[in-house]
């Protein structure tokens, strides 16, 4: 009896083991939808909505590099000019021409309407958070993998994600974010995808607030250029350069 229990026991764990596997590869494939090298530049605008008011956009341009580095430089309107992000691995800096040097801020930080300094100085998922498998579930009639995503730091975005991924090439469909109180804040629809230097890329995310569903912005990811990055680009002494 005791041995039939051991055997339950280690093939339960195993199975646990296993699905735990699965989870991962599917947050990192999803990952990939979302990032499309190594080393490449971005151009993304952000258009941001609320109510009757006229919508406001923003212009970035964001330079990504493997080890967790990202520069994000801020290109419209022009008063933001100047401005810059640094993220090296969890840690973040924003650069202000007013303030004369970089200065520490969270990846939880409101950039711009339901944007937050994450939601482009940071795309790791996969290093991010440890994920399970939920489910499954439907969205808009795709098939999709549902996880819930638990973050493995404070300094991430989020401290939690429900996170949809499509079954058929495994690519992020839907998200909702939550604080760490619980609470969610709002939700994110990736769509638009196109196949970019032969990746599938989401090339737009939709943010909804989970209270004020007229407050909304949608990030769109523009011309994009794969290649290798200069050193200097992600130092913070390189930011005060673009003042």
């Amino acid at each position: 009896m005791c041995r039939l229990a051991l055997t339950v026991a280690l093939t339960l764990v195993l199975v646990s083991s296993a699905r735990a596997d699965e989870a991962t590869d599917l947050v990192r494939e999803a990952d990939r939808a979302r990032r499309p090298a190594d080393s490449f530049v971005w151009k993304i605008s952000i258009t941001s909505q609320e109510a009757k008011k006229a919508p406001s956009v923003d212009g970035f341009e964001v330079f990504v590099k493997g080890g967790g580095r990202v520069f994000v430089k801020f290109v419209a309107p022009p008063r933001n000019v100047g401005r810059s992000l640094l993220a090296l691995g969890r840690d973040l800096w924003i650069y202000l021409p007013d303030a004369g040097k970089p200065v520490r801020i969270p990846f939880s930080q409101r950039l711009v309407g339901q944007v937050a300094n994450g939601d482009i100085a940071r795309a790791d998922y996969a290093g991010d958070y440890d994920a399970t498998l939920a489910g499954e579930e439907s969205v808009d009639g795709v098939a999709c993998h549902v996880l819930d995503l638990k973050a493995k730091s404070k300094e991430v975005t989020y401290s939690a994600i429900k996170y949809w991924v499509s079954k058929e090439g495994r690519r992020p469909v839907k998200a909702e974010f939550y604080a760490a109180t619980g609470t969610l804040l709002k939700t994110g629809l990736f769509d638009n995808f196109k196949d970019v230097g032969g990746h599938r890329l989401a090339t737009r995310l939709t943010l909804t607030d989970a209270i004020r569903k007229d407050r909304r912005s949608v990030l769109d990811y523009g011309e994009l250029t794969v290649r290798d990055l200069p050193d200097k680009y992600f130092d913070k002494n390189y930011m005060r350069t673009l003042d």
